[in-house]
C-alpha cells in the first residue's frame, strides 16, 4: 500500500517510519475516544486582549485568515492561515496565505477576497467613510462566508427553538432574511440581560457533565451566536489595521502556497491491537509489560475495535496544515527573522486555533514564530511537510529530526494516558469563543436604517433547518 503522496519531485518517507509515526497516534485518539465519559471541559484560557499595536496585529491576521475559512465541516478543507511579510525588493507588503486543501481555482478565488477586502478599506476616507466602508466590510465578508454562515443561521434557529421549548415559551417562526440584521440584533442580544443569561446558563452546563447531556442546547446557542458575531469582529479589526497601518492595504501582493496532497492512510495488521502497539513505542521490557498491564486494566472493551474504526476511516488522508506550510515555506526560503517580517512581528495567524500536533511541530521547531494558542484537539489526519528532491539528504534529515521530536511527544501523552496520569478533557467545537475581541458598541446594535442593509438572499441560498455535522470541529484532548 502506497504511504506517501505521488508526486515525482517528493523524497518519500520509509514506510516503517510512517507507520512507527502513525501506531501511538491512533492509540490515542483510540484511547481518547474510549475514555470520553471521564473527560474534563476545556474552558480555553482568554487570549491577551490588550490593546497594544503587536497583539492588535496579531488580531488583524487572524481575523483576516478567519474571514477566508469559508466552508463549514468537510474536514476542515478551507482552515487558512496567513502571515504578512515585506518584500525584498520595495516598500510594499506580501500577505501570503495556505488552507488546509483548496485547489488552485479556490486559491485564486480566495486571494482575489484577499484583494477586494484590502482594496474596498485603502479607497475610503476615515473617520468619514467609517460606517460605509464598516457595512461594504461585512457584505463582502459575508458574501464570502454565505455557505457557512446559512449553516450558522440553520443551527442557531434548531438550538433556541429547544431552548424555547425547553421554557414551555411560544416559538417565534420568524425567519432571519437579512444577514447584516442578523448581525445586529444579535450584538444587542448578546450586550443585553438575555445575552448574560445565555452566557452563564452555557457555561455552567458546558462545565457540569457531557456533551450528551439533554440541556446541552444553551452552551450550543452560545457558540452559534459568537461564531456568527465574529465576522463583525473581523470588519473591525480590519478596520482598526487600516486607520494604524495604512501602508497595509496600498501597497501589497495576495500570494498563496498550494495546499498538501493527502497521503494515503497508513496501517498494517499488527498496528490492529493497543497490546501490539504499545509493545513498539519503547525497548524497555519492564515498561512494555507494565504498559501491556496497564491496557488490560483499563478495561476498554472496544479499545481494539476503535484502533481497526480509526485506520478504517475514508477520511483518513493525512495533511499538511495551513499553518505549518507557512512556517515550512518560511524555513525554506530565508528563514524566520523577524526582518522578514512586517513591523518584525513574527507571527502566522489561522482561522483556527491550533490543533494538538500543529502546536506541538511550532513548539519542536523552535523558531519563535509566534501563533495562536491551542484548542487541544487531536487530529489524525495531520503530517509533516513534504521534502523536495533538490533538498537532498540535508531536508530528509530535518524532517526525521522533527519526526522524532513529534513522535516523542505523542507516545508520552499516549502512555501517561495509558497510566491514566491524565484524564482526557472535552472540547464541543475547535472554535474558540474567547478569541481576542472587541466590544461590538452601538454601532453594530443599533437598527435604524433598514434601506442600508443588503438583502441576505442576494448573496446567500434559502436557510434551510437540517443540521450539517461540522466534522472539522469538536472531539476530546489531553489537558
Amino acid at each position: 500500500m502506497a504511504t506517501q503522496s505521488q508526486d515525482p519531485e517528493t523524497i518519500l518517507m520509509k514506510s516503517r517510519i510512517v507507520q512507527k509515526f502513525y501506531e501511538p497516534l491512533v492509540l490515542l485518539k483510540a484511547l481518547n475516544l474510549e475514555m470520553q465519559d471521564a473527560a474534563s471541559y476545556v474552558d480555553p484560557d482568554e487570549l491577551d486582549n490588550r490593546r497594544d499595536e503587536k497583539h492588535t496585529f496579531q488580531a488583524f491576521v487572524y481575523k483576516l485568515a478567519h474571514a477566508c475559512d469559508s466552508v463549514k465541516g468537510d474536514g476542515g478543507a478551507t482552515i487558512t492561515s496567513v502571515m504578512v511579510l515585506n518584500a525584498t525588493a520595495s516598500d510594499s507588503v506580501e500577505y501570503w496565505f495556505a488552507s488546509n486543501q483548496r485547489t488552485t481555482e479556490e486559491l485564486q478565488i480566495t486571494g482575489f477576497f484577499i484583494g477586494r477586502i484590502l482594496n474596498r478599506a485603502a479607497r475610503a476616507t476615515l473617520p468619514q467613510d467609517e460606517s460605509l466602508l464598516r457595512r461594504d466590510l461585512l457584505d463582502l465578508v459575508l458574501g464570502f462566508n454565505r455557505e457557512r454562515i446559512t449553516q450558522y443561521l440553520a443551527a442557531f434557529r434548531v438550538e433556541a427553538e429547544k431552548c424555547l421549548k425547553m421554557c414551555s415559551t411560544q416559538d417565534n417562526e420568524e425567519d432571519l432574511r437579512e444577514c447584516n440584521m442578523a448581525i445586529r440584533i444579535l450584538t444587542a442580544l448578546k450586550a443585553s440581560d438575555a445575552g448574560e443569561f445565555i452566557a452563564q446558563r452555557a457555561r455552567r452546563i458546558r462545565q457540569s457533565g457531557p456533551r450528551d447531556s439533554v440541556i446541552f442546547c444553551w452552551p450550543e446557542m452560545r457558540h452559534m451566536m459568537n461564531r456568527l458575531l465574529a465576522y463583525a469582529q473581523d470588519v473591525e479589526f480590519f478596520l482598526i489595521a487600516r486607520r494604524n497601518w495604512p501602508q497595509l492595504f496600498t501597497n501589497y501582493r495576495v500570494l498563496f502556497l498550494p495546499s498538501s496532497r493527502p497521503i494515503q492512510k497508513p496501517g498494517r495488521q499488527k498496528s490492529m491491537t493497543a497490546e501490539g502497539i504499545v509493545g513498539r513505542m519503547t525497548r524497555d521490557e519492564q515498561e512494555i509489560t507494565a504498559l501491556r498491564d496497564f491496557v488490560r486494566e483499563l478495561r476498554l472493551m472496544n479499545l481494539d475495535q476503535r484502533i481497526r474504526g480509526e485506520y478504517g476511516k475514508k477520511t483518513f488522508a493525512p495533511i499538511v496544515h495551513s499553518e505549518v506550510l507557512l512556517l515550512n515555506k518560511l524555513e525554506k526560503s530565508g528563514g524566520t527573522s523577524p526582518e522578514r517580517f512586517f513591523n518584525g512581528w513574527v507571527y502566522i495567524g489561522s482561522s483556527k486555533p491550533l490543533c494538538r500536533l500543529c502546536q506541538y511541530f511550532f513548539e519542536e521547531h523552535r523558531s519563535g514564530v509566534e501563533h495562536r494558542s491551542s484548542h487541544e484537539n487531536l487530529y489524525i489526519s495531520w503530517r509533516v511537510p513534504d521534502v523536495r528532491m533538490s533538498e537532498g539528504e540535508l531536508g530528509e534529515e530535518s524532517r526525521q529530526i522533527m519526526v522524532d521530536r513529534m513522535l516523542q511527544r505523542i507516545r508520552k501523552d499516549a502512555m501517561n494516558l495509558i497510566r491514566r496520569k491524565v484524564h482526557p478533557t472535552f472540547r464541543a467545537h475547535d472554535s474558540l469563543t474567547s478569541s481576542v475581541r472587541l466590544t461590538l458598541d452601538g454601532r453594530w446594535g443599533t437598527i435604524s436604517n433598514v434601506s442600508d442593509i443588503s438583502d441576505v438572499a442576494s448573496v446567500m441560498p434559502s436557510l434551510a433547518l437540517d443540521d450539517v455535522e461540522d466534522d472539522e470541529g469538536g472531539g476530546v484532548a489531553l489537558a
